[in-house]
């Protein structure tokens, strides 16, 4: 068995600044948990309650897209869940919200097309592109026709950084992350 460094580990994290991290299956309980315990760290470090608000959206959007349509599952709480990893970073002016998981090449791709079309609209676009999605019917399992993708943009700001890894023919590995700042001007 290969040998871990918990203390290569824990200084990873302290010098890429991460303040909360999880890595596994994405129940509701543990979303809850979760969320209640970032809100809990972010306003005892005595951060504006609005950007509170905006990273615990934020990162809560992100987890229930893990929840939904990760590639990676088990069964957690008698349902399908996704897993993948979710870690918050903190900067001197800004959060960062990182979201990773398992899916096909082609959902991967997918994804990635729709935050490049997400991260070319403006405010006003966004706000439109926001409401016609909402008329739009849903196909099938479909459940927010990228409204979560749209509403994270539209909340932190910023445009939805994302990437992906080749694992292997069938699968990649994707992550998002999207900058929040600190202060509310």
């Amino acid at each position: 068995m290969k040998s871990f460094n918990v203390f290569e580990f824990y200084q990873f994290m302290q010098e890429h600044n991460v303040i909360i991290s999880f890595k596994g299956e994405m129940s509701q309980a543990i979303l809850v948990s979760i969320g209640d315990l970032l809100k809990e760290k972010l306003l005892c470090e005595d951060t504006d309650q609005r950007v509170v608000k905006k990273v615990f959206f934020i990162f809560i959007e992100l987890a229930q897209n893990i929840y939904r349509y990760s590639s990676a599952r088990s069964m957690l709480e008698h349902k399908q869940a996704g897993m993948g990893v979710l870690f918050i970073r903190e900067d001197e002016t800004h959060f960062t919200v990182f979201a990773g998981n398992v899916l096909t090449p082609e959902a991967a791709a997918d994804i990635t097309e729709q935050c490049a079309t997400i991260n070319r609209l403006g405010p006003e676009e966004l706000k439109q592109r926001y409401k016609e999605q909402m008329r739009q019917p849903r196909e099938g399992d479909e459940i927010g026709g990228g409204l979560g993708l749209i509403s994270i943009v539209r909340k932190a700001g910023y445009p939805l950084d994302v990437y992906t890894t080749a694992i292997s023919e069938i699968q990649s590995f994707l992550v998002l992350s999207v900058r929040i700042d600190k202060d509310e001007e």
